[in-house]
């Protein structure tokens, strides 16, 4: 079984300023998570895959719909890891700093974010299931960067082998196969 992983294409979505309130984090992940994509040229492969897989947000649906030509089925379960501000501040914070506390509040399961790691962990683990069910043997999913380095330890777990990057760039294909 062959998975191909590809993260959205760019967002059309920068920070208006670069220090933010916990407010202005927070409104700009909303923004993000609203924004349209700048479509780039689909990666350079020759595999034919039986399946797409895609996060039901827009940034990823209209990637998936530029690079797949057959069905494709969109899931809630490959949504992005939330952001929000982890605590509610008008102190002004540089918009990288939000984003590093916001993920580290992820990563120790802090009651500010979202959803907890375990929940994250849960839903990638019942879509692999779920493709490993359907006895496709290519599929590919288009999701997003943070999710992406969870369904990369999956996949390895599972006994996967493919190389991932510490950050994963837009519109790349990066390819597992079951060995």
């Amino acid at each position: 079984m062959k998975i191909g992983l590809v993260r959205h294409f760019p967002v059309q979505c920068k920070p208006e300023k670069k220090w933010m309130s916990s407010a202005d984090f927070n409104h700009w992940v909303e923004q993000y998570d609203q924004a349209e994509v700048i479509l780039a040229d689909p990666p350079n492969d020759t595999t034919v895959w039986d399946l797409c897989v895609s996060s039901d947000l827009s940034r990823a649906v209209t990637t998936a719909e530029h690079i797949y030509t057959g069905r494709i089925i969109t899931t809630h379960r490959l949504r992005e890891i939330g952001m929000r501000s982890v605590f509610q501040s008008n102190v002004k914070l540089l918009h990288i700093v939000w984003m590093i506390l916001s993920r580290l509040a992820w990563l120790c399961s802090h009651s500010s974010q979202e959803e907890t790691k375990q929940q994250t962990l849960s839903r990638v683990k019942e879509v692999i299931d779920w493709i490993e069910a359907e006895n496709q043997s290519n599929v590919l999913i288009v999701c997003h960067g943070a999710l992406m380095k969870v369904v990369h330890k999956e996949l390895v777990r599972r006994d996967y082998k493919g190389k991932a990057e510490w950050k994963p760039q837009n519109g790349k294909l990066y390819v597992y196969v079951k060995g």
